[in-house]
């Protein structure tokens, strides 16, 4: 694949990734958590929409575009071998850095319906958003990337696609408070490097997903009352984003530097 062509394709997908998140954004059905007093706890969208804008952007890649995201079946081994940080973020999620409204009223002030409710919806809206982000960034555009980049292609595509991945979430700025997005937009690209990292080395999409749902699903469910209130908790870059973004890149190296060891290649660069 030429570089022109590589290039057009990640312009169309940042424009599909952009008019599809807006058009969720103004197409949300927001479902209501209560608690048992009847006060509303958190909101969730299960964006039905990104599964769309995700299915169909997976059909049109591999008929115009000749690029298969789905690859191979299994590998899920390297959620944990490769994918370990989003693995401890998301328990990180789960207890630490969980809203401590939500965990009481989950334990004590909601009833078994809505707690029911937050669960499902939950899921539903981290598999779509898994789903969408992973196929469009992983799966399109550092396929695309991939095919394109003739020298040291590799590195340069997990890179590329990842800085893309971590400025997508530039979006933020418009809803949500400055630094919390600027912290968002650094972590996120570290986070990139893992989820690439696992992407390529496993072959299968759904690998990436899973890692990237479950991560969404334990803030998701486990902070849903600081992504309704929305209110701003830095006014400075946080050492703990700038922290996952050089993790996120260090491991994703280590682990390419592995598993092309493995397949009898010992260069550092590829």
């Amino acid at each position: 694949m030429k570089l022109r062509k590589m290039w057009a394709i990640a312009f169309w997908v940042l424009l599909v990734d952009f008019i599809a998140l807006n058009l969720v954004g103004m197409t949300s059905m927001n479902v209501n958590i209560y608690t048992i007093a009847h006060k509303v706890i958190g909101q969730m969208d299960p964006g039905i929409l990104r599964a769309v804008f995700a299915i169909a952007l997976l059909i049109y890649a591999k008929r115009e575009w000749k690029i298969d995201v789905m690859h191979q079946k299994g590998g899920y081994i390297h959620m944990f071998k490769d994918g370990w940080l989003m693995i401890v973020l998301t328990i990180m999620n789960i207890t630490v850095a969980s809203d401590t409204i939500v965990w009481k009223s989950l334990l004590y002030h909601m009833n078994a319906f809505n707690i029911a409710l937050a669960f499902v919806v939950g899921l539903i809206e981290a598999l779509f958003v898994g789903m969408f982000e992973e196929i469009s960034i992983r799966g399109v555009m550092m396929g695309a990337m991939l095919k394109g980049f003739k020298k040291y292609p590799v590195m340069k595509s997990i890179f590329f696609s990842s800085i893309v991945f971590g400025s997508l979430h530039m979006l933020n700025y418009f809803v949500a408070p400055f630094w919390d997005t600027t912290n968002q937009v650094i972590y996120a690209a570290g986070l990139g490097f893992v989820l690439a990292t696992v992407y390529y080395i496993s072959k299968n999409i759904w690998v990436s997903i899973a890692l990237h749902a479950a991560m969404d699903y334990s803030s998701f469910v486990f902070s849903m009352n600081s992504i309704y209130v929305n209110t701003g908790s830095s006014n400075s870059i946080d050492l703990l984003s700038v922290a996952i973004f050089v993790v996120g890149l260090l491991s994703s190296y280590l682990s390419l530097v592995v598993y092309n060891r493995k397949q009898g290649n010992k260069d550092l660069l590829f």
